[in-house]
């Protein structure tokens, strides 16, 4: 008998299901290398374990199913806590192997990786291509996980004086911090951050014409739309946002076309944000046009205070609809701070 055939055929199946394994090896690890920004040589090569093991630990977990297993040296138990949260949500895996990126130094102190591609595989097709930061510790432990906004650079023109700068930093670190609270259903995080005086006017989109609530300037601007509009305090809002995360398994929430301005009187530290929000809630992770999920787009103002520094809160958060009669929102219609700062 030949046994010719026979060799090279195993040959062949050694060689193929080689080099998928080798493929496979690639695709789960994701080393950090940091070019700028961390002078500490100890310190630069610590963040950089931390960070790979934990980019491959993500990327592990995708391909095996499970949860990733996170080294608990190099994470702290709030950061694996929260990083855990989002995953619950959608598991997330990084196809670049090398990743080269600088190391920022936080103005509440450790330090930041920006920019880090990853897939979000439970997210809507259109947005499963997104991008994570990581905080930090002083010591180079990694304390939070969240996603970013994507007007961060324009954010920080360089036309900002330095001060100012430090400043925007932080209040954009608070903006994705509470982005990525609802995309992890966070309610206990949400919470912390508003004061406990908090105004909270909430809307959301009928499914038929109702009867709106009136709450002062919006109640003539939206009359005979399809919104409804209701002025909440803390609790209730906190105890009704508690029941959306518990009925749906699924929260979406994209914030985009970000506005941030200084209270006018410099000794104020109190910053109004005003963005466009993107929801979508419910059983489905599709987020599309005829989904069951309920869905709407909106602007959000926020009037935050850094009194506290190492707790800022909202004293004043507003929602709108992007439209009103078919068109959309003019600027002198939607909240901003001159609206409750005189």
């Amino acid at each position: 008998m030949n046994t010719k055939p026979k060799l090279l055929f195993f040959i062949f199946v050694v060689l193929f299901f080689g080099i998928q394994s080798l493929k496979a090896q690639q695709l789960e690890q994701t080393r950090l290398v940091i070019t700028h920004g961390i002078n500490d040589e100890n310190l630069r090569r610590t963040i950089e374990q931390n960070v790979s093991e934990f980019l491959t630990a993500c990327n592990r977990a995708v391909m095996r199913g499970g949860r990733p297993n996170l080294n608990r040296q190099g994470i702290t138990s709030s950061g694996r806590s929260r990083f855990l949260a989002i995953w619950d949500s959608s598991p997330i895996g990084i196809s670049v192997s090398t990743l080269e990126r600088n190391g920022l130094t936080r103005p509440a102190g450790g330090f930041q990786i920006r920019n880090i591609p990853v897939t979000m595989f439970n997210a809507p097709e259109e947005f499963r291509e997104q991008e994570i930061v990581i905080n930090l510790t002083a010591d180079g432990r990694i304390d939070d996980v969240f996603i970013p906004v994507t007007q961060y650079t324009e954010l920080l023109r360089a036309d900002i004086e330095e001060e100012d700068i430090n400043m925007r930093l932080t209040v954009l670190e608070f903006v994705e911090n509470f982005r990525t609270a609802f995309n992890r259903k966070d309610i206990d995080f949400i919470e912390t951050l508003f004061c406990d005086n908090a105004v909270i006017i909430v809307g959301k989109v009928l499914r038929r014409v109702g009867n709106n609530r009136d709450v002062s300037r919006s109640n003539n601007i939206f009359s005979n739309e399809q919104f409804e509009f209701t002025t909440r305090t803390k609790r209730e809002y906190i105890n009704a946002l508690r029941g959306v995360f518990r009925r749906n398994r699924f929260i979406n929430v994209q914030f985009d076309d970000i506005r941030i301005v200084r209270h006018p009187n410099p000794q104020f530290p109190v910053y109004g944000v005003t963005l466009k929000q993107d929801w979508c809630a419910g059983q489905s992770i599709h987020c599309e046009p005829g989904s069951p999920n309920y869905m709407d787009t909106g602007w959000v103002f926020l009037l935050i205070d850094f009194s506290l520094l190492e707790h800022p809160v909202i004293t004043i958060r507003t929602w709108q609809p992007d439209k009103i009669h078919g068109r959309d929102l003019r600027q002198d219609e939607i909240f901003n701070m001159g609206d409750f700062i005189r």
